[in-house]
Parts: structure tokens; C-alpha cells; sequence
């Protein structure tokens, strides 16, 4: 049996921050879990650990890597080191492996393009014993590139893979300890894959492409949305994950709360259910058999969800006992209405919540393939802060079809969220993404180089400061979870600004403390240790290892 490493480049090739880094993703860890479900066993690093000594590499026979298209410089250390380390079978995945021309070129063997589990499934036995499958079989499986006769073969994209797929395997909870500080971290377990998004930019593309207002895509059949005419990518025009992973199909239950069951046995207490939007689970129950390819009809289906919640509450108690936290992400805003943000400050209060936003015009957000208007993310804010959660928005400036004048909107709309009680504004510059509508849009320029886009960092630079400048004298409940620059770094057990000690020896690594907010950062915020409160995670199952 060949030894087996699965790097986690995921927001890691470049390097980085260590302050940034308290998230560990799904990807890594499920690949995992479905090669040991297939009797291979995987061992995982983060790409820090092997960049500090590329060495190990020679004690494996084969490599996986997983990493997204910021990634890449990452992706073509990793290959260079294979190369010369041990230059077994390699196979890269993730998001980039969309640039699967790219990434043979790199010298990965194998590139699995979206889904994983029917590709891995044909591969394992393969991957156990480090061998490169010869061709007729790699031909016989959807989602897979590499080169035949010296030349780029892709297979072609893979159907959706069904929730009984879905259901059969689960993220390797193990792997929780390959991650440098786990118990501190924010761990993200899959409730919901897929996008129910199949809008259409209207915009014209660089190859002369432009919407012919047929509808189809808005109004006809769940199933004919899912072609458009045209061939243009469907969802935002920014945006990859309807053509990369499909419309939304839901984890049972009981599989999300066993997984997370799981993961609190290994120590974890910051849980993140993973989802494009949340608010999609169970949704495609109430259209089946057809897809789901509608971002607004039916509405939320509030009976999955709560049933998601009880679920996971019921299994882990140590959520009820305040122990373990448990949050989502992404929302989309025109499905939040008055019962929605009830049943979710029911389950969720305290927690963040993130809103896609992007332009406050609502005919620019028409035109990228929006599913919800400015306005409706403005109701959303509103809602979910009246029922006790903690809204988040993202803007991106430098998109196309971006003018003063959906500057200013958006502008103004930041101002009215802030006053409804927005908590962070997070801005990024366009950048095309294979894959997309908007593949072949020059990239935004940087916000120095361009008004427009100035005026929207500068506002959110300023809502943002008030925002941290709100945090001082508040008392906060912290993780403490390193160092940074010589200080004791902190992660906010609910999520929110890394927090720098002022105060404290190492003593405090591993500790949950109570700190007052005493000073702000443009990225950061400082604060002093007022109260401990003991090691951060409780022994809850026979494997667990202390901090």
C-alpha cells in the first residue's frame, strides 16, 4: 500500500497571515473520508507545514492536493517539490482544478474537476497502490483530466451527484488534528452543496455573447433553466459554483449532526454549517423530482431547517450548554422574511451571518445575474438583526458594468445597513474566475486606480472602523489561540475581529477567557484578559487530545 498525503492549500498557496487563518474547510477532510471509506488511509498537512520542509514529501508515494485559483502559486510549489521528492502519483482538486490544462502542465497527473465522489470512488483502488490508471479506465470516469498521448484529455463534467451519494460519506473527523490549533479554529461541515441560482448575466461578454431575453432561465422549467441558449455560465457572472457543482442537494439530518457529533469528540467547538446559502436546504424537496433552479420560489423550507437544527441540537448537547457553537454562513437575502429570521435567531442568536450584496443598484445587480435586489438585502439586515444575529455583507468593487453611479448607490446603501445595525462590511476586488460568465472580464483595477471603486473601500474602511470603534469597553469570549508578532492571538468564540492580548504569558494558550475590548486596528482589535475560564474544549469522547 502506497503512503497517501492530501495537502490543504485551500487559502493557504500564498502564504499568509496566521491571524486570518481560524477556518479548515470541508474539501480536505471529505476526501479523506471517502478514500478511508474505500480502505485507503490518508494522512493531511496544511501547505505551511510542508512548505516549511518540503522533505517530507519523500516519504509518500502518493500526492493530492486541494486549493482554489488564488492558490495556484501554492499549487506550482507543491508540484516542484513532488518532482523532486518523490515524484509518485499526483493528483490535484478543488476549485482550481477547473484550469486543469494548468495544472498538467504543473506535472499533476490527475485533475478532478467539481464533485468528488464518483471520481475518487473509480480511483481508489489506484491511489492505494500509487499506480496511474492506464487510460481506457481513466476514460470511464465523468470529471476527471490528464494527459493521453502527451496531449489535455477531459472527460467531461459529471452529473450532480445525488444526496444518497451525498449521505454515504462523511468528512473525516480525525483529520481534525492535522490542523495546528484545532480546537480553536472554525470547522465547516456541509449541509447544503450546489447553487439554486440558474439567472444569466445580461451583460455582453468579450467573445460578442449577450443575453436574448428568451426567460428561460427566470421563468421557464426548473429542468431547461439549467441550459441557457447562449451557453453562458449560469448564475452571477462572477461566480462558479451552479456550473462547477450544480443545484443545491441537502445532507440528511441526522448525517450533519452525527459528522459534527464527531468532530466535538475530537475537541472542536466551533462549528460552521457549510452552504452557498443556507437557507436553500430542503429547499429541492419541495420541487423534486425537478431541480432546483429557482434562487426564489418555493420560499425557505422552514420545516427542513428546523428539523436540521434539532437535530444537531438533540446530538449535541454541548451546543445547548453554550460548549460547542453552531453558525452558518451564506444567505440569500430574498429568501430571509419575518418566519425565516425568527427560526434562525431561535437557533443562531449571537452568531454571524453573511449577506451577498455586491452593488447597491439594483439594475447593475439585475444585469451581473443577481437573485436578490439591494433593497431586499437592506430588508434582510434588518430582520436578522431584530431576531439577535450578527449581519455581515460583502460588496465587490471593480465589476463590470461598475460607474460612478453604482458607486454612489452603493454607497448610500452601506449607510442605511449600518444604520440597521450591520456589524461588517467585507469588500473584494473582481477577479475572473474560470468557469464563469465573466472568465474573459479584465480584472477590477485597484481601488487607487479607479474613483469608483475608491469611493466604495473608502466607506466600508470608515463604516468599518465606527463599527470596531462600537467594541470598546465590550467584553468579549475568546479562544486563545497563539502567537502573532510575539503576542497572544485570540479567536472570538462566536466569530468576529482577531483579538491581540495585551496581557497574558503562554500559560493562556488553549484557554477560553473573557477579555475587554480595549483599542482597534484596521484589522485588528486589542483587549485585556479580565477572566479565565478554563482549557477550551472538555474531554467528550475517548479519542480526544488535550490541547
Amino acid at each position: 500500500m502506497a503512503r497517501v498525503l492530501l495537502i490543504d492549500a485551500l487559502a493557504r498557496g500564498r502564504g499568509g497571515r496566521y491571524a486570518s487563518l481560524d477556518v479548515v474547510g470541508v474539501g480536505p477532510r471529505l476526501v479523506a473520508g471517502i478514500l478511508e471509506h474505500h480502505g485507503v488511509k490518508v494522512d493531511i498537512m496544511v501547505y505551511d507545514a510542508v512548505a516549511r520542509d518540503p522533505r517530507i514529501l519523500g516519504e509518500y508515494g502518493v500526492l493530492m492536493a486541494s486549493g482554489m485559483t488564488v492558490d495556484k502559486p501554492g499549487i506550482r510549489r507543491i508540484a516542484g517539490w513532488w518532482a523532486k521528492y518523490s515524484g509518485g502519483l499526483s493528483l490535484i482538486g478543488g476549485p482550481v482544478a477547473i484550469e486543469y490544462e494548468e495544472m498538467l502542465r504543473y506535472g499533476y497527473n490527475i485533475a478532478v474537476v467539481g464533485e468528488a465522489e464518483i471520481q475518487l470512488a473509480g480511483l481508489a483502488s489506484f491511489i492505494a497502490k500509487g499506480e496511474m490508471p492506464g487510460w481506457e479506465h481513466l476514460n470511464n470516469i465523468c470529471g476527471l483530466a490528464f494527459k493521453q498521448d502527451s496531449r489535455p484529455t477531459y472527460t467531461g463534467k459529471c452529473p450532480p451527484t445525488p444526496r444518497s451519494i451525498l449521505n454515504k460519506y462523511k468528512a473525516s473527523a480525525r483529520h481534525a488534528e492535522s490542523y495546528e490549533n484545532y480546537w480553536a479554529l472554525r470547522f465547516y461541515v456541509e449541509a447544503v452543496r450546489g447553487c439554486s441560482n440558474f439567472y444569466r448575466t445580461l451583460m455582453k461578454l468579450p467573445d460578442g455573447r449577450k443575453c436574448i431575453l428568451c426567460d428561460i432561465c427566470r421563468s421557464g422549467a426548473l429542468k431547461a433553466r439549467m441550459a441557457c441558449p447562449l451557453h453562458i455560465p449560469a448564475g452571477c457572472g462572477y461566480c462558479g459554483v451552479p456550473e462547477l457543482y450544480g443545484p443545491p442537494r441537502s445532507r440528511d439530518a441526522g448525517v450533519v449532526a452525527e459528522e459534527i457529533r464527531e468532530l466535538v469528540n475530537y475537541g472542536v467547538s466551533r462549528i460552521v454549517l457549510s452552504a452557498p446559502d443556507i437557507l436553500d436546504y430542503g429547499r429541492e424537496l419541495l420541487v423534486e423530482p425537478e431541480p432546483l433552479t429557482d434562487p426564489r420560489e418555493p420560499p425557505a423550507n422552514l420545516e427542513a431547517l428546523e428539523k436540521l437544527f434539532e437535530e444537531i441540537y438533540s446530538r449535541v448537547p454541548e451546543a445547548l450548554e453554550g460548549e460547542v457553537i453552531i453558525s452558518v454562513e451564506n444567505i440569500k437575502a430574498n429568501l430571509v422574511t419575518e418566519d425565516v429570521a425568527k427560526l434562525l435567531g431561535r437557533y443562531l442568536a449571537g452568531t454571524t451571518i453573511h449577506i451577498g450584496v455586491e452593488t447597491g443598484d439594483e439594475h447593475h445587480a439585475l444585469m451581473l445575474g443577481r437573485p436578490s435586489t439591494p433593497s431586499e438585502a437592506l430588508r434582510a439586515v434588518s430582520l436578522l438583526r431584530k431576531y439577535g444575529l450578527r449581519p455581515y455583507v460583502y460588496f465587490i468593487h471593480g465589476l463590470p458594468g461598475q460607474t460612478m453611479n453604482t458607486a454612489r448607490k452603493t454607497v448610500s446603501l452601506m449607510r442605511r445597513m449600518w444604520r440597521e445595525g450591520v456589524e461588517k462590511i467585507t469588500i473584494y476586488r473582481f477577479m475572473p474566475l474560470p468557469g464563469t460568465a465573466f472568465q474573459d472580464m479584465p480584472p477590477g483595477r485597484p481601488a487607487y486606480m479607479d474613483r469608483a471603486s475608491l469611493l466604495i473601500v473608502r466607506e466600508a474602511s470608515r463604516i468599518n472602523r465606527l463599527a470596531k470603534r462600537r467594541m470598546i469597553g465590550r467584553k468579549l469570549l475568546v479562544i486563545v489561540a497563539g502567537k502573532y508578532k510575539g503576542r497572544l492571538l485570540a479567536y472570538p468564540f462566536r466569530h468576529g475581529p482577531v483579538v491581540i492580548l495585551e496581557n497574558g504569558g503562554s500559560k493562556l494558550l488553549g484557554m477560553k477567557a473573557v477579555v475587554i475590548i480595549t483599542g482597534v486596528g484596521e484589522r485588528l482589535v486589542r483587549g485585556r484578559v479580565i477572566a479565565v475560564l478554563g482549557k477550551a474544549v472538555k474531554h467528550h469522547g475517548k479519542r480526544f487530545k488535550k490541547p
